[in-house]
């Protein structure tokens, strides 16, 4: 006669499987949000402009924009 005593609920598989994705969840957003507070946004440079899909910068926009005959503080549409 073995009387059996029941486990604790932490020896249990199912509790575990139930709890670990949420946590994991909780803790992949509390990162998130900390890279998001204290990483700056990146700014596009002023001497950039959208050609087409292609953003163009520095020296070749320049360029494009002298040979378009715009402004250069007028970008490109």
């Amino acid at each position: 006669m073995t009387e059996q005593t029941a486990r604790p609920w932490y020896r249990h598989l199912w509790p575990w499987l139930l709890i670990v994705p949420p946590a994991a969840a909780v803790i992949g957003g509390s990162v998130t949000l900390y890279l998001a507070l204290t990483r700056p946004d990146t700014l596009i440079r002023k001497d950039c402009f959208k050609d087409g899909v292609t953003m163009v910068c520095g020296e070749e926009a320049r360029r494009i924009l002298e040979d378009a005959g715009r402004d250069e503080d007028r970008p490109a549409q």
